[in-house]
């Protein structure tokens, strides 16, 4: 370390945190042939589980990296946890039920559609290491306890100097760096000194997480099976709704204590307090059961998002809670971090290649600033479903006597009993638009610089029904890849056009008399070193239809294309063939990767 503290280290990729946003991000421009180094200030990666849910739309990323089965062999999956309850107890009687993350009906086809993924439970302790070994494995270095100390502009040059420092040794030292990724946290260093400024929205409440280990699997048959139990005891959990979460079946849980307000009950109780042993058993609903409590972690309800995740003119980025801060309504926290990475990795590897514009990177902000705040106005909105819920079933009411009689009422064959029948019933069909929000990932879709709208003579297609819940499948540029299982003639094993396109690279979906483009293609490859792909679909062609769902859903003719982006989402389509195909796809690219200042 003394050598360090005098000399400056030169690295092309600064990465600054080791979440689920840091090391994908690390992951992501691995895979485009980047090398770097990420530092974090934890020890290590995450020692509870913290974000859990992991939707197909973030497992896409994984599996573009070959890591999905990985991530599955980690994970919960299937009817294990696709569930949220409302109970007395775990083995009390049920007030209420949702079907959850790909569990309803109607979500399971809707997912099939649009995805070859599944949802998991993946906490996030299972989740960094898989994320870690990969991408230390594939050119980045990890350093942990180890914090940024400051950021300074380099006069004449876009390179950045960091101070770092070393919490183990307390040594600093200096690293000079091309570009600098925040991905540090709701607390984000990068954030502070890139000056940049967020909507905040008034604190809805604080919470407690009390992570903890009991073996009930005996207590819970498989009709109660569900990754969330929301615990309602007025009599005993007076305004304080405790939640327990599901981490390993069925000897690990995490007990979540929401208070609408600032509450003082936990502030002096440590994991040895028998009070909080006495609280876990009432909710389990079986005073024998032997709980070992692990920790506690206090934290507060956020609801912010930056106005933009970068500046012009400089290499710094944020993105994950860095960039958008919100409660864990929608399950889509690490979802979205994941997300994030993938759309500004492949961003990055083509303006360091030479293969694109700086320009380009300015589409990372337009593209995913706004899909942060959607996630963040909508978590909230379901924060505050939660309690709608909590307030019917009495357990936000200010006297135990008053919760106990709101219970009461939906047994009672009374007007009131039939109205608090009704609330129940209304704010747990709003719940059903959290727990089956595959919209609010799939929907999500790009208007800018990266996307090639010029040849679009309607508007984008119009999403009929709930934009949390329905899905939107179009080859509309800015749109994500339509999912369709295909083959080889021969039948031997099924792929998705996702399989196809990604991989760090252009990919073009071409039919039956679209031989003109693959050859368009494979010269603009050649002459400018843009990696392009190039699929035809259909009967005698490299791969069959198998259900013709691509058929259904491509919007093209035979002799027309879709031109995909390497993480997936459509940059450009052509109906029907053009007279030179291959001036009109270098003009495409050209401006979806602002290479205009570039030599061919």
């Amino acid at each position: 370390m003394s050598s360090l503290a005098q000399d400056e280290v030169n690295v092309d990729f600064l990465i600054v945190g080791a979440g689920p946003a840091g090391a994908s991000l690390a992951c992501f421009m691995a895979q485009n042939g980047l090398k770097g180094l990420v530092i974090a200030r934890a020890r290590g990666t995450a020692n509870t589980p913290r974000a859990h849910v992991f939707n197909p739309f973030a497992l896409e990323t994984l599996r573009d990296i070959g890591l999905e089965e990985d991530a599955k062999g980690h994970a919960t999956h299937g009817e294990v946890f696709q569930s949220f309850r409302w109970v007395r107890s775990m083995v009390g009687e049920e007030y209420g039920k949702v079907q959850a993350w790909g569990a309803h009906p109607k979500s399971m086809g809707d997912l099939a559609r649009a995805t070859p993924c599944q949802f998991l439970d993946l906490p996030q302790s299972y989740l960094e290491p898989i994320l870690v070994r990969y991408a230390s494995n594939n050119g980045f270095q990890f350093r942990f306890s180890t914090q940024l100390v400051s950021i300074d502009e380099i006069p004449g040059s876009t390179d950045s100097r960091c101070v770092l420092r070393d919490r183990i040794s307390q040594h600093e030292y200096k690293v000079r760096a091309k570009y600098v990724f925040g991905a540090d946290g709701s607390r984000s260093k990068v954030a502070e000194t890139l000056g940049l400024k967020y909507f905040v929205e008034p604190r809805a409440g604080v919470a407690c997480n009390i992570i903890f280990r009991a073996d009930i699997g005996h207590l819970i048959p498989k009709e109660r099976y569900a990754g969330l139990h929301s615990i309602i005891q007025p009599d005993n959990f007076p305004r304080m709704v405790p939640i327990l979460r599901l981490i390993r079946p069925w000897n690990q849980w995490i007990f979540v204590c929401n208070f609408p307000e600032e509450d003082g009950r936990f502030k002096d109780l440590t994991p040895q307090s028998p009070e909080l042993i006495d609280l876990i058993q009432k909710a389990i609903g079986d005073e024998s059961v032997k709980v070992e409590i692990d920790r506690l972690d206090p934290w507060t309800v956020n609801e912010s998002v930056a106005e933009k995740y970068s500046v012009e003119g400089k290499n710094i980025f944020i993105l994950g809670d860095a960039a958008h801060r919100h409660p864990p309504a929608h399950a889509n926290g690490s979802n979205t971090c994941v997300q994030d990475a993938y759309n500004l990795a492949w961003k990055v590897a083509y303006v360091a290649k030479g293969l694109a514009g700086p320009e380009l990177l300015d589409s990372y902000s337009v593209e995913r600033q706004p899909a942060g705040a959607t996630l963040v106005r909508e978590a909230n909105q379901q924060l505050k479903a939660h309690a709608d819920v909590w307030e019917a079933l009495g357990q936000f009411t200010t006297t135990a006597e008053e919760g106990a009689r709101r219970l009461a009422e939906l047994y009672e064959p009374t007007l009131a009993g039939d109205k608090r029948r009704q609330i129940l019933h209304e704010t747990l069909e709003e719940k059903r638009r959290e727990c089956e929000n595959i919209g609010l990932s799939m929907n999500q879709w790009y208007t800018s610089s990266a996307v090639y709208l010029a040849d679009e003579t309607e508007a984008r297609p119009a999403l009929k029904g709930d934009p949390v819940v329905d899905i939107l499948i179009s080859t509309y540029p800015g749109n994500r890849l339509p999912h369709a299982w295909l083959d080889i003639g021969k039948r031997q094993k099924l792929i998705s056009t996702h399989d196809l396109a990604g991989h760090g690279a252009f990919t073009l979906f071409i039919g039956h008399r679209g031989a003109a483009w693959r050859e368009a293609a494979a010269k603009i490859a050649k002459a400018t070193g843009i990696p392009i792909k190039t699929y035809a679909i259909g009967l005698g062609l490299d791969y069959i239809d198998v259900y013709r769902d691509w058929y259904k859903s491509r919007e093209v003719e035979e002799d027309g294309c879709v031109l995909v982006r390497p993480d997936r989402f459509v940059a450009w389509r052509s109906k029907t063939i053009v007279p030179n195909c291959e001036d009109k796809l270098q003009q495409v690219l050209n401006s979806v990767l602002s290479r205009d200042g570039l030599q061919s």
